[in-house]
């Protein structure tokens, strides 16, 4: 059988560490994450066009 536990949550604790966590950092780094995979992504879909359009020339010759 499990047993159940009970927390006990002070809610004034989590208010302060709420207040001590930096959304606006967080949010910025999430940002420039998003924005880093955005840029390979580009590069890697301009790799992937060049070499399509290469086959793609190859096999006309």
């Amino acid at each position: 059988m499990e047993e159940e536990t009970a927390f006990q949550v002070d809610e004034t604790q989590v208010e302060e560490t709420f207040e001590q966590f930096d959304f606006d950092d967080y949010l910025l780094d999430l940002l420039e994450t998003i924005d880093n995979h955005q840029q390979n992504l580009q590069v890697k879909h301009g790799i992937f066009t060049h070499k399509s359009e290469d086959l793609r020339c190859q096999d006309q010759a």
